[in-house]
Formats: structure tokens, sequence, C-alpha cells
């Protein structure tokens, strides 16, 4: 045995097919065990009967145990076992011996009947032997100058593969496999190559593959994929003319040419062998693909009967699986350069015939299986085609219910259409335009899938432009009045595009490119879809308000870029609103002067939007601009607040200008929205440097707002001046200092160990106070009833419910005063949790200006004012999330001035002011809170010590006369509420403060 023979064993990809890869059991020596024994009482006449101990008996030899070893890992599941078996088993039998012959026919019979079994992955190896040893028998007849014989092997392998008597139909089906592995094991073994082969020993091969196919349905399809995967590899390359001719001619003789491996045989022997000839009258003009053979080769893949051919040999299997014959058709038309010839064949052959309403749960299954070969081959041009509106359909319904047959293949095209957009991005556009042109324009929503979005989040700028531009289309066509799905259409279609904004993780290199520069046959894809966005969200048709819910939210998405950047596109959509003729015919004369004038301010900000200023104000001109296209409530106001603040930026008035700007941020942060809060976080970071004090305070007065009914009157001017103040709200200092009275949604301070005890104090407080209210509620009703509790009535066996009619209608006001007196009782509960809520997300908004403000001007000499207020924020307010907000704003204050080695540095005129700070500071440490305010009070109290030591070291023993009439206090007052703690960080900081000086 060669080594060229060795190597070839490695090369059997030709049994990798799907259905056989672990069929078949090793028989060996034990195929024989089948076989009756003769009996004594079985002995024929006349024959002299031997006992079996005096018969001969078989010598087990070491070579024998070896070849049975051999044989048993030919069917190891472990490939490189097989391989490596295979090898040794034809070094053993290519060795040159008298008895070579013997040996492999011997092989040759215990591989054939090995490929009848079951066991484990047998069918694999042993095909890869016996094709080696068929390889060798030939070789051996050709060195001794004899002709190749094929008919004896072939009858050899048949009548090993036949069942006699009555078997199993799982034992039927091994021997027919066993015979279709032998004969392709024959085929492999090139035999078709070699010269000596006479044409009628090559036909008997044929003849016994075709009739093996036409004993079973699933046989011809093995059969016919065997035979296109050897005409299709290197070695069925060499096969010369005459040996095709005879596989057409064997083919057309058993009727098999008018069936789905006859229409793939037929394509590929066009295709590789161009010189054979095909049988006429088959197909016309002897092209299966032609227009007038569309209808046959429909009926033809289908597997449905057609005329007297094999197809009418139905056996109730159906077609499990797509057929080798769909990679050749979709091939070639897909090579063509006329797209119509596959748009029809698909409308044909796929869409109109395995996604038609009557179609079957199978054909359906079949359909798109094949849906997925033609989606993940085809090309750009054909893809319009491949998703058809039938597919589609058929996709959402069965996506509709997991109840649905096919609810988990449906999903299989979805997932590899998001695939392919991220293979290809180029795709992403035409896939999204034909999902959402063919009726799929809720398609996420239906089947419950993020296809739509995934799609669109891996599009490359050229495709987003493609989906900007589906998307623009669909609006308009949503657009009618009379649409009862305008609105969730536009709602569908605008999530689209807010996925779009959002799968752009920095739109930076977009937003620079605003306004487009290029032609009007190509606009840049981010100024398209907000164009789009705006164009829809003010026309005042159904939907409109949707769509500028979505704008909005593109826009907060965009305004996380830097400030420069982040300007152009609020510039550009209030810029498309102002010339949109349905937005400006909405408002009415007084709004549209003060519109007019808003835009004069505006353009003149954008003109010098190089400057921070200039920018922030443009930035707010353009929201409040937008807020008064939607209609917002105040909006018009605020916007002649804006622009008369824009108009007074002279030396003269910028105090006043400053205040106005800062009263007009807090009006922003008041409202629940996300943008508005970014947006007032953008331009107070713009003027940050030029708060002054007034300004300043404004902000400060916010955080000292009761968190109720009260406060938010105040804060927001809403309710009856004459309206009574909550005692709830009435907060005692004493006894409602500690920070952790919450409702509390945030983390848990890990100093506090008050925290569960108030939490649960409040808890009961309230629903003591509940308690009260169902009592009195249930007083009244008693008393209205004339009624009372069971133990008021213990002796009474009157029950009240004899009354007479003018009885009950007398009754019937009283009842009715009660329970309007109940249900306004509870809207006043629901008001003030509400109120209080408003109260605490507005101071948290301010919380984050002023992290914005100590982070930028931690060296200003107006962060000092902060120190108080935020120390008595902690204390003062029932929510624990703020009150760490609070101080995580101190703590970002303290620690930005060391990060940059700076503090501020009050004058020599100021340092009195400091050390009042200071005095009050310390009086806020009297009055006791949790740990977190202890915390937040001694760093505070320390912070203005370093500020006032570096003015000037002597204030160091003003300092320490403080903290010692401090702890005097403390140690004297057995109910001080200050913390030892205090006194341990003053004496820390004292040591290292001194180690420093030194």
């Amino acid at each position: 045995m060669t080594p060229r023979d060795l190597s070839r064993i490695g090369r059997w990809s030709w049994l990798q097919i799907p259905g056989f890869g672990c069929a078949g059991t090793l028989v060996g020596d034990g195929a024989m065990s089948r076989h009756k024994r003769l009996r004594e009482e079985d002995t024929p006449a006349g024959s002299e009967y031997v006992h079996p101990s005096r018969k001969k008996r078989f010598k087990y030899t070491p070579e024998d145990a070896q070849l049975a070893k051999l044989y048993n890992d030919l069917a190891d599941n472990v490939q490189t076992v097989r391989i490596k078996a295979a090898g040794d088993l034809l070094k053993n039998l290519s060795a040159k011996s008298p008895d070579q012959p013997q040996r492999l026919e011997t092989a040759e019979t215990r591989l054939i009947k090995g490929l009848c079994s079951g066991r484990k992955a047998a069918r694999l190896g042993f095909s890869i032997a016996l094709a080696e040893v068929f390889r060798l028998k030939f070789r051996s007849d050709t060195e001794s100058g004899h002709d190749i014989i094929l008919v004896p092997t072939v009858d050899h392998i048949v009548q090993l593969t036949e069942t006699e008597g009555n078997v199993s139909g799982l034992e039927k089906r091994d021997h027919l496999l066993g015979r279709r592995f032998a004969l392709q094991a024959l085929l492999h073994s090139d035999v078709g190559l070699e010269k000596e082969l006479p044409d009628v020993q090559w036909h008997s091969l044929l003849q016994a593959m075709f009739d093996l196919a036409a004993s079973k349905q699933w046989l011809r399809r093995d059969v016919g994929a065997m035979l296109y995967d050897y005409m299709i590899s290197q070695s069925g390359g060499k096969l010369n003319d005459t040996c095709v001719q005879a596989i057409v001619e064997a083919a057309s003789s058993s009727k098999q040419l008018r069936t789905p491996e006859g229409v793939g045989l037929w394509l590929t022997v066009q295709d590789r062998f161009s010189g054979v000839s095909l049988p006429k009258g088959v197909w016309h003009h002897n092209d299966p693909l032609s227009s007038k053979e569309r209808q046959v080769l429909s009926k033809v893949l289908l597997e449905s009967a057609i005329h007297d051919d094999a197809m009418a040999k139905q056996t109730g299997t159906r077609q499990a699986a797509p057929g080798f014959v769909w990679d050749i058709i979709l091939s070639r038309l897909f090579n063509d350069e006329n797209d119509k010839n596959f748009a029809k064949f698909w409308e044909s052959c796929v869409a109109s015939t395995m996604f038609s309403a009557s179609s079957s749960t199978e054909r359906r299954s079949l359909g798109l299986q094949v849906f997925n070969l033609a989606l993940s081959s085809a090309p750009k041009s054909k893809l319009p085609d491949v998703i058809h509106g039938n597919v589609l359909r058929c996709i959402l319904d069965q996506r509709a219910s997991p109840e649905r047959y096919l609810f988990d293949a449906a999903k299989a095209p979805l997932e590899l259409m998001v695939r392919l957009a991220k293979r290809s991005p180029d795709v992403a556009g035409i896939l999204f335009r034909e999902l959402i042109q063919k009726g799929a324009v809720n398609l996420d929503q239906l089947t419950k899938t993020k296809t739509l979005e995934s799609i669109v989040g891996h599009a490359d700028d050229t495709s987003l432009s493609t989906v900007v531009a589906t998307v623009q289309r669909s609006f308009v066509d949503s657009t009618s009045e009379k649409d009862p799905n305008a609105e969730n259409h536009k709602r569908y279609l605008g999530d689209t595009l807010l996925a779009v904004v959002r799968s752009r993780k920095d739109a930076s290199q977009a937003l620079t490119m605003l306004p487009s520069k290029q032609s009007n046959a190509y606009v840049f894809w981010l100024e398209r879809l907000l164009t789009t966005l705006t164009t829809f969200s003010y026309d005042g048709l159904p939907g409109s308000n949707v769509v500028r819910s979505r704008l909005m939210s593109c826009l907060n998405c965009l305004m996380d870029n830097p400030m420069e950047h982040a300007i152009k596109a609020p510039i550009l959509v209030a810029r498309i609103a102002s010339t949109h003729s349905r937005s400006n015919a909405r408002l009415d004369k007084r709004t549209q002067e003060v519109v007019t004038n808003a835009k004069t301010s505006f353009e003149k900000s954008v003109a010098q939007s190089s400057e921070a200023g200039s920018r922030a104000f443009a930035l707010l001109l353009a929201l409040s601009i937008l807020q008064v296209y939607g209609e917002e409530a105040d909006a018009v106001a605020a916007l002649e607040d804006l622009v008369t603040c824009h108009q007074s930026q002279d030396e003269s008035s910028k105090n006043e200008s400053t205040i106005m700007l800062v009263e007009l941020l807090l009006s922003f942060i008041s409202k629940p929205s996300t943008l508005f809060r970014k947006l007032a976080e953008q331009v107070f970071s713009a003027f940050a440097a030029e708060l002054n004090a007034e300004s300043l305070q404004s902000m400060v007065d916010i955080l000292g707002q009761k968190e109720g009914l009260s406060g938010q009157q105040e804060l927001f001017n809403q309710g009856d001046e004459d309206s009574e103040e909550e005692e709830e709200d009435v907060e005692d200092v004493e006894e409602a200092s500690d920070v952790e009275l919450t409702n509390g949604h945030g983390a848990s301070d890990p100093e506090s160990e008050e925290d569960n005890e108030s939490d649960e104090a409040s808890s009961d407080a309230e629903e003591g106070a509940s308690d009260d209210e169902e009592a009195i509620f249930d007083k009244k009703l008693a008393e209205a009833l004339g009624t009372g509790r069971a133990e008021d009535d213990e002796g009474s066996d009157d029950d009240g419910s004899d009354m007479d009619d003018e009885q009950t209608m007398a009754l019937e006001p009283h009842l009715a005063s009660i329970f309007k007196e109940r249900q306004t009782t509870t809207s006043k509960t629901q008001d003030k949790k509400d109120a209080k809520e408003n109260v605490v997300n507005f101071k948290n908004r301010v919380l984050d200006l002023l992290m914005i403000y100590v982070k930028s001007q931690y060296d200003s000499i107006l962060a000092l004012d902060l120190i108080l207020p935020l120390s008595t924020l902690v204390r003062t307010t029932s929510n624990k999330p703020t009150a760490e907000k609070a101080f995580a704003v101190l703590k970002a204050y303290f620690d930005a001035c060391s990060k940059h080695k700076s503090l501020p540095q009050p004058s020599h005129g100021d340092k009195e002011a400091v050390f009042e700070v200071l005095t009050a500071v310390h009086d806020e440490m009297k009055r006791g809170g949790s740990k977190m305010h202890a915390s937040a009070c001694s760093r505070s109290s320390l912070f203005l010590s370093k500020v006032l030591v570096a003015l000037e070291a002597k204030h160091y023993q003003q300092i320490a006369g403080m903290y010692a009439n401090l702890q005097s206090q403390w140690y004297l007052e057995p109910k001080s509420k200050l913390q030892a703690s205090v006194f341990t960080e003053w004496n820390s900081w004292s040591i290292a403060t001194r180690k420093q000086h030194g």
C-alpha cells in the first residue's frame, strides 16, 4: 500500500451526510450469529450427524484479535480513531501474499455486512475502509491483466443487503442504508475513472443505484445527492463524457429526470459537462428553468405527482429539508443578469405555492428553509424579490403565538436578517426598506423580537439614509386622518428612528456635518432624520404628539455630546419647525410676534456661537421655540423672558440678565423631562462662571423649601393663597431632625444605626393616620345609619335594617355628603404625596446644577455660601437619596479643592463672614441628626478652618477656642446631640495640619 493510498483515506468529505452521521453498527464475526445452527433433529435425512465437540475447532490467532480491534475501531465515534483504523486495515490487506484475494474478499463481505448495522458511527468508518478495499481489489485486477468486472461486486452488495423472512421495518431500513453506503463506497473508489472499465460494467453500477432510488422516496433523495456530490467533487470532475452520459441515460430510463434530484443532475451536467447531450422532450428548450416550464417545475420541486414518471410513486413521506437542487437553482438565477427571471420563479415556485393561504404546515416549514437559503446567498439586487409579502405574512402569523407549530422556525429568518446586516452593513437599509414597505411596520412588536432595531443598529451611513427615507415615505402614507392605525404606525416608525440615534454611540461626527454640505440628491442621514421627525411633529395631524416625543428623545441622546456639537441638532430642528407652514398657521397673532422676536435673538446667538454664552442662549432659544410650537403650558411667557434676558446682555444689566437666566433654567429643570434637564445642565455649565450671589441664592432658597403642599405652592405659585397649611408639613427641627425619617428610595447609610427604626416609625405614623381616617369614616357612617359598633349595641337586637322608604330617602343626602367628604380626604392625601415628590425632585435637579458649579468654580468665594445650606439639607430633607446627594455635592466641592490644590481666598474684610459661616455650621451640629449629617457638618467645619488658617495661621487659635466651647457644651449637657466623632476628626486634622505647617 503506497503513501498516496494512505493519504487518500483522510479525504472523505462525501461521508458527512446529514442524517447518517452516527448510523451504523459493526457486525463483524458476530454477523453470522443470526444463522440458525443445525441441530440433530434438523439434520437432513441420509446425512451423517457429527457432534459439535468432534468438529475441528477454529484457532483464534493474535492476527485475528488485531483485525477484530481494527473493525471495532472503525465504528468509533471519534473521527481520528476511525481514520487510523482504516489505514491500519489497509496496510494489512495491501501486503502481497498468495491469500491476498481471499483476504480482500473476506474484508469486503465483513464491511458490507457492517454497513447494515446501526452501531455508533459504523457506516462512516466502514465506508472509508470499503472504498479503499474496492480500490485495492480493482488495482489488483488491472495489475494482473484482467478487466474490471463490476457485476459480481454489485450483485454481491445486493445479495448481502437483502433481508430474508418477516423482519421489522427498522431492519429493512438498515439494510437499504447499508446498500446505499456500499454503492457509494464503490462509486468513490473511482472505478469510473479506470480506462479498462467496460461500459456495460459502469452501467450495472448506475442501474443498481437508480433501482435503489426508485424503491423509496427518501432513498431517491439520498442517491441523487450522492451522485451530485460525486460529480462536483475533484474525482467526479475527471469523469469522461461517456460516463456522465451513462448517468443521464440511467436517470432517464428510470424516469427520474422530472424529479427534484433529476433537475439538480440536469443543471449540473449543463454547467460542468458541456460535451454531454441531454435527452430531448424532457424540458422546454432543454431548460427546466424556462418560463414555459414554471408550473411543472413548481410541482416537481414540491414533489407533486405529474404524468406517469417517478413522481407519481408517492410514499407519503414529507420533504423535511430542501434538497441540493435548491442550491443549484438559486445559484443559477442569482447569477442571471435578468432580475425578472428570479422574481417570476420565486413568485411561482415559492411565494404562491409554499406560502399560500391553503399551504400545509409542512409545506410552509419547507418554504421557510428555502427562504433562509435564498436570503443567505442572494445578492443585493435580488433581496427585494426574496423578501416577499407572503413570506412576511407567514412569519408574522407564526410568531403571533407560541402555540403555533412554526413559532420557533419563523424566528430563524429574522435572526438571519440581523446576521446579514451585521456581516454586510450596506444591505441593512435594503432589508429594512423591504420589511417596512411590505407591511411589517410593527414587526418587532408582533414577533416579540428586536429585528428592526438590530438591523438599523448595524447599518452604515448609506444604509441609514435608506432607512430614514423609508420611514419618511411611511410617515406620508400614515398621515391620513381616516387611518385608525396611523398613530400606532407613527409610534413604531418613531421608535425606529430613535433606535437609529441610540445605536450611534458617538454621533459627534454626524453632528459636525450639520448642516449638510452635499448635494440635494443625497442628504446626510442625521439631517434627514431630524428633518423627518420635525416635519411630522408639528403638523397637527394624528400621531404628531407621539412623533414629537420621539424627536425630543433623539435630541436628548444628542445632548450627551460636547456643547459645540450638541447645539447643532436643536438649531436645525428649530429652523425646520419655524419654516414649516402648518406650525406657524396654528399660532395666534401674539404668539407669532413672540416667536418672530425669538427668531431674531436666536439667529444672532447662532452667528456668535463660537462663544460659550452665545451657544447657551442659542440652545435655550431653540428648545423654547420648539416648546411654543408644541403648545406647552407657559411656553410663550418663558420665551418672552428668555428674549428679554438675551436682549439685556449688556454690561449695565448683566447681573439682572444672569438672575433671569438662572430663573429660566430652574423652570426648565422643574419639568419632568430628561431633555430639559440636560439642556439646563449644558447651559448652566457655560454660565457658571458668571453667577453672582443673588442668582446663587435663588438656587439655595429652593433647597430650604418645605417638602409638601406649602412648599410646592411657594415654588410653583400653585393653589389657593388662603389654603390651610398642613400640620405635617411644618417640620420641627428638634423632632424631625433625623434624615432617615423618609419614604426612603435610596441606598442605606452604612454608618447609620437608626435607619430602620426611623423608617419603621415613619411607616407606623402613616399607618396610624390611615387607621384614624378609617375610624372616623366608620363612626360617621354608623351614626348616619343609626348603628354603632358591636360593643355599643351588644344588648340590642335591632340592626336598623327595617327603615321605611321615607327614612331611606331622608338618609340619602347625608350618606352622599359622608362619601364626598371621604373622597375629598383621599384626594388631599394623594395631593400631599404628589407635592412632596415634586418638591424633592426639584431639589434633586438643583443639586445636580450645584454639583456642576462646585466642580468648575471650586475656588470661587461664592461657593462658601453653599456649605451651610447643603449641611442643613442633609438634616431637614425627608428623602434619604436627596440627603445623600447633598452630602455628595459637599464632598465633590472639598475633593475638587484638594485635587487642584486651590482654596477660596476671601479678602481680609470677608474673614468675619467666613467665621460667621463656621459658627452657623457649629450651631447646625448641635441640632443633631444622622451620622451622615454629623459627617457633613464636621467636614464643612474642617474645610472652613482650612480656608481661614490658609488665610492667616493665627486664626487657628480662634477656631480651636470655638471647638473647645463646643466640646465643653457636649461634655456638660447629657442630652447634647453632638457626636464625639466631630472632636476626633478635629484632633486628627490638627495633627496633620501642624505637620504640614511645620
